[in-house]
């Protein structure tokens, strides 16, 4: 159990996280730092089986800790109904021998090995089941490490759904520094929501009455600055700068924790990206990398931002954005620089996406208070035409 305490009006604020460990031979420490679990589920996926799962299920088999592994054979792996119940079913061999007077033994603890879906299906299956779970991460593409919600797709929509935070998190530096590049470019993405996420926060503090913690809003500002300023040497796949950014994913996943939301972590930005992921779905199409698409979300929405600095005649509101600008213009620069690529360039898309994200989440965000302001829409055709030709679409 982590605990800090706080000048906010919590006071305190816990997250169950045990422990965790980044460094490079990671998973050999499994078996002590799992020493209290003897029944141990092993869920991945293709990618991530090869990556590090094998030598993950064969060290806990050599301490006698495996209950069973279960590898995802899809070649693409959504969070849905159906991934949950493949996790479920696969909890005991399928083709074990029948017997009518007693259950099953249970594993005693989940360990998902992946970066992202994987884990977000895990989280949600170990919350549903009451059994603790931790993660071995095999890529630093993603800043939900130490979330308790899961994005997932049900009932035609796609929202954050109730987890568990994870007891403990592995990353292995020699893993992590292998990943594919096009991966470490959507952890840096998805880090650089967070300047649209804090300001977001910070407006919903103070023009809808929302709770509001000065220090987690800060501390999740200083990790993505530490991720901003090692992303450009992430292509050289130095693992000390995997471990800042790593180091980085988890201050705001601890963020999340502490407050029992996303609001440390996702504004308007990430609401955008998820419309544009379920267009994708809809349409049979497999989305880009979330945190791509929400780096291009942040693109977006600081150039609304931009726009409403230069019109508003509200003195505190000017104050607030201009706090931001030089974080938004930093995020411009980096993109250009290492050729981020680009994930949506319809322009029709890109405004259903704005506009199915003001009914998707009941979140205030920038979003909101422009359409209490009767200029959603003109904000949106000009922030789009301004975006497409930052990526010279």
């Amino acid at each position: 159990m982590i605990e800090v305490n706080c000048t906010c009006e919590k006071k305190i604020h816990r997250a169950p996280l045990e422990q965790y460990e980044i460094s490079s031979g990671a998973i050999r420490k499994i078996p002590e730092m799992l020493k209290d679990y003897k029944r141990i589920y092993v869920v991945a996926d293709k990618n991530t089986y090869a990556a590090a799962g094998k030598a993950v299920e064969a060290l806990l088999r050599e301490n006698g800790m495996l209950h069973d592994v279960y590898v995802f054979p899809d070649d693409y792996v959504l969070p849905t109904f159906e991934s949950v119940g493949k996790v479920l079913t696969h909890f005991h061999r399928l083709d074990a021998k029948p017997n009518i007077f007693e259950f099953p033994p249970m594993p005693d603890f989940i360990l998902a090995v992946s970066s992202g879906t994987i884990n977000d299906i895990c989280r949600i299956v170990s919350y549903r089941l009451g059994l603790p779970y931790g993660i071995v991460g095999t890529a630093p593409s993603m800043d939900g490490y130490a979330s308790a919600g899961s994005p997932f797709l049900h009932d035609g929509t796609k929202s954050t759904v109730q987890g568990t935070t994870p007891r403990y998190i592995i990353a292995d530096l020699d893993v992590m520094k292998e990943a594919p590049y096009d991966m470490m470019l959507a952890g840096i993405g998805d880090m650089f929501g967070k300047y649209v996420g804090i300001l977001d926060w910070e407006l919903a503090r103070d023009y809808a009455g929302e709770y509001y913690c000065e220090k987690i809003a800060q501390d999740v500002i200083d990790a993505t600055n530490k991720c901003l300023e090692n992303g450009y040497d992430l292509a050289h796949r130095d693992p000390e700068c995997v471990k800042n950014v790593m180091e980085g994913f988890l201050v705001t996943g601890l963020g999340m924790a502490f407050t029992g939301n996303s609001r440390p972590a996702s504004g308007s930005e990430h609401i955008v990206a998820h419309a544009w992921e379920l267009f994708d779905i809809e349409r049979g199409n497999h989305p880009h990398f979330h945190g791509l698409e929400v780096c291009e979300g942040t693109r977006l929405v600081a150039i609304m931002y931009k726009m409403l600095l230069e019109e508003t005649e509200d003195a505190h509101l000017k104050a607030l954005i201009e706090k931001y600008i030089p974080y938004f213009d930093a995020v411009e620069e980096f993109c250009v620089k290492m050729q981020v690529p680009p994930t949506v360039t319809d322009r029709e898309t890109i405004l259903a996406g704005i506009k199915r994200a003001l009914i998707m989440r009941d979140r205030y965000t920038i979003l909101f208070y422009l359409r209490d302001m009767g200029k959603l829409d003109e904000y949106a055709e000009k922030a789009t035409d301004k975006l497409l030709e930052l990526l010279g679409a």
